[in-house]
């Protein structure tokens, strides 16, 4: 975990290479191709970008399908390029050949906003990359979401009615696990779609 779009040669089964097309767009610059990877294991490749402003996507293709049972794992870092600093993104498959990664999301404090990444890819078999989650958001966003949410209830909770019962003109009753269930699908909504989902409401 050079630039993208690259065509490689990689094995499923490490002794029958298959010959395949993965490419990489940072948006506004030159696609990059698979010989501009490096390999760094029998199943692994990685490329450096670099651009003048903070690398918030990247755009990654295949234009030769797949074998059914195998997928590409995409991975990205920033500087000094550390085995913590890797974030998984998603994957390459053949149901999906291509996928807009939307990288600002999962940046950290740490991370700052790069200008210069490490972007791999990592053959493994479908099944495999299916039971992990993507990394969609930080886990800074999360905290910086339940944070607010916290403030929130508590605030609205000053509202509430005291000693239960009916609540008198301009009092409301809450549900003392209402932030908890809250929180939990904030934290739903964000590993299933990032922080698309804010656009899309009201």
């Amino acid at each position: 975990w050079s630039r993208l779009g690259v065509s490689v040669r990689v094995s499923t089964n490490h002794r029958d290479a298959t010959a395949m097309s993965f490419h990489c767009i940072v948006p506004g610059h030159p696609p990059v191709s698979a010989n501009a990877f490096k390999q760094v294991a029998s199943n692994r490749w990685i490329v450096t970008l670099e651009c003048q402003e903070a690398i918030n996507e990247v755009v990654a293709f295949v234009t030769e399908p797949l074998e059914p049972s195998t997928a590409l794992g995409c991975h990205i870092a920033s500087p000094p390029f550390e085995e913590s600093s890797w974030h998984y993104l998603g994957a390459i498959t053949a149901q999906a050949p291509s996928v807009v990664f939307k990288t600002r999301l999962v940046w950290t404090a740490r991370d700052a906003l790069p200008t210069c990444v490490q972007f791999g890819i990592e053959l493994q078999p479908t099944a495999q990359l299916a039971a992990r989650p993507a990394e969609m958001v930080s886990v800074e966003v999360l905290e910086a979401g339940r944070r607010i949410g916290k403030d929130l209830y508590e605030y609205v909770a000053s509202f509430a009615a005291p000693g239960g019962g009916v609540p008198p003109p301009g009092y409301i009753v809450l549900r003392g696990d209402v932030f908890e269930r809250w929180l939990a699908r904030f934290n739903d909504k964000c590993a299933r779609s990032g922080l698309d989902w804010l656009y899309n409401s009201g």
